[in-house]
């Protein structure tokens, strides 16, 4: 359901879409001209404390403070932060691997047995599939000209070229909080103040000792389903081994994303945590890398080396570290 409120004081059209989704727009958007630049938002933010907070934002939701929502919230949350595959069904299947531990008992003479264990790739058929990057909207909070907190996309401008994006981000509210608000008309009335990203925790500089990071990222690595916690964590631990000069911890959208810093290096190692991803290494400044989007991170090809997960993960990973 969608109805109107224009304030026009202000010469600004508020159309507010209250539901779970929406599959078009133009039923939607009645009064929007084409061209026209549209901002989506909520007007009334502190409706919303909890799921602001549960997506990200601060207890305080301050002005500028932008955050990529987390994605365990529904299917487009997850296709704005992580992406999504398209699967091919009428191409014939292909061959891909997993990752297993695999575990076994060596007999070390006539009574001792030792537990030996390894990781290797597993074979499975499955039919192709195509990688689609995640949109990485990015919600922020402003206020407007009389002083109200707002959450706010940047401006999209109503065109055909645009409608994916709008449609997907008109859902991601619907999603989240089952309402959002179509602002058009004079936007000078909603005020753009630099923004605070929130996506990543900054731990304390140093190295840090394996135990004290494992305690730190513990609650995200319980997140993984129990057969893969051993393989993450021991990813985990090999990178941090290289003895990292800072670590960051993704919140939001890149929760379960970690980079480890090695700034006398010029290198800096972001490591998921999620199956079938892959780790990235950058030679980008902290600063720069932690001011891109997720998709710009991901699908933009800023990295120097891309090693998937996989059974020989360990010695390419070295062969990165340790080359001169």
């Amino acid at each position: 359901m969608a109805f109107n409120v224009r304030n026009g004081r202000q010469g600004m059209l508020q159309l507010v879409i209250s539901s779970r989704r929406i599959r078009s727009l133009e039923r939607h958007l009645r009064g929007v001209s084409p061209g026209d630049p549209i901002v989506i938002g909520l007007t009334d933010i502190d409706r919303f404390n909890e799921q602001l907070e549960r997506i990200g934002f601060t207890a305080d939701m301050g002005q500028g403070e932008m955050i990529l929502p987390i994605a365990d919230t529904g299917p487009v949350s997850r296709h704005n932060a992580e992406g999504k595959y398209k699967v091919h069904y009428d191409q014939p299947m292909e061959t891909a691997y997993r990752t297993v531990e695999w575990h076994w008992m060596e007999w070390h003479g006539r009574y001792d047995r030792v537990s030996r264990s390894k990781l290797i790739d597993v074979p499975y058929p499955r039919h192709p599939r195509t990688f689609i990057p995640p949109p990485s909207v990015e919600l922020a909070i402003a206020r407007t000209a009389n002083g109200n907190r707002i959450l706010r996309t940047p401006s999209i401008e109503y065109i055909d070229g645009n409608e994916e994006l709008l449609l997907h981000t008109i859902n991601l509210f619907l999603e989240i909080f089952h309402e959002c608000s179509i602002l058009t008309g004079n936007l000078e009335h909603i005020i753009y103040v630099p923004v605070r990203r929130l996506n990543w925790d900054i731990l304390p500089p140093g190295r840090r000792p394996w135990a004290a990071l494992k305690r730190d990222i513990e609650p995200i690595v319980h997140e993984v389903p129990k057969g893969n916690q051993s393989i993450v964590w021991n990813r985990l631990e090999t990178v941090n081994a290289y003895q990292p000069e800072f670590h960051a911890i993704g919140r939001g959208g890149f929760r379960g994303y970690i980079i480890f810093g090695f700034p006398s290096q010029n290198l800096y190692v972001l490591e998921c945590i999620h199956y079938g991803n892959a780790t990235y290494i950058f030679n980008e400044q902290w600063e720069q890398l932690s001011r891109l989007t997720k998709s710009e991170i991901i699908a933009g090809n800023l990295q120097t080396d891309r090693i998937i997960h996989s059974a020989n993960w360990e010695g390419h990973l070295k062969d990165t570290m340790e080359q001169d």
